[in-house]
Formats: structure tokens, sequence, C-alpha cells
């Protein structure tokens, strides 16, 4: 073996070493690489919200909104006039979206994607569809 090839097994072996203390050392922790990654990627968003939106004719709904959270995954309800699970929901530092189907009277169901943005206690952002365009919403953590 050459002194290069020497080198290389030495340095490679080293590199091994360190990332095996590393997961060792976050395993004795309780922590794996992606648990802590996922911990430091979203923001808590769950609970039950009282949202705002507003709606294409130019007037107002107050809408409850509850989210429960797993690492950074969402689920929940949006409930106005009926109860809409939510699905594909996602949370990403300090912003969130979901998807939503709703009946739109005629029997036929139209998708709805919602964005947004917590700030504390406040969500803002956007929801829609191509067909009724983006609107926005506002909303407030409630308590209890």
């Amino acid at each position: 073996m050459t002194r290069s090839e020497s080198v290389k097994r030495t340095s490679m072996a080293r590199r091994l070493v360190r990332g095996s203390a590393l997961g060792v050392l976050l395993s004795l922790t309780g922590f794996s690489a992606p648990a802590l990654h996922a911990q430091t990627d979203c923001e808590d968003v769950s609970g039950v919200w009282a949202v705002t939106i507003s709606l294409p004719d130019g007037t107002s709904q107050d809408v409850k909104l509850t989210l429960e959270q797993t690492d950074c995954e969402l689920t929940g309800l949006i409930e106005g006039n009926n109860q809409t699970p939510i699905e594909d929901g996602k949370a990403e530092g300090s912003t969130f979206s979901f998807a939503m189907n709703v009946n739109n009277g005629d029997g036929q169901i139209m998708a709805i994607a919602w964005e947004g943005t917590m700030d504390g206690d406040s969500i803002s952002g956007t929801w829609g569809s191509q067909i009724i365009g983006s609107l926005d919403f506002t909303g407030t953590r409630a308590e209890g």
C-alpha cells in the first residue's frame, strides 16, 4: 500500500469513527438525526383556531380550524357550515399548507388549497382554487 492510500484509509476511518460517535451520542440522548431535524424544521401550528375567511362575493365568514400536528405533518378539520377534513397538511418553519375537497353545490367536488404563516398565536394567508381565485384569511388561536 502506498503512503497516499494509507493516508486516505486513515482519513476515512476517522470520519467513520466521528460519524459513529455522533450516532451513538444521539441515540444515547434519545434523538436520531431525522428526529433532531424534524424538531427544528417546523413550528407547532396545532390547536384550535378562530379563522375569518374572505369570500368571493366580498363578504367574510368565521370558521373553526382544528389542526393536529405530528412532526411536520398536519391533519384536522374546518368547521363552518359543514365539517370538512383537511388533506396533505404540512408545516415548514412558520409556514403551513393543506388542501380540502368541498362540494360546490352542483354535486361536483372542488379542491381548495390553503397556505399560511403562523406568528405566535396568529395565522394569516390565502385559500382558494383556480375557479374562485385566491382569497385571504386571518385567525387567532382559540382559548381552551
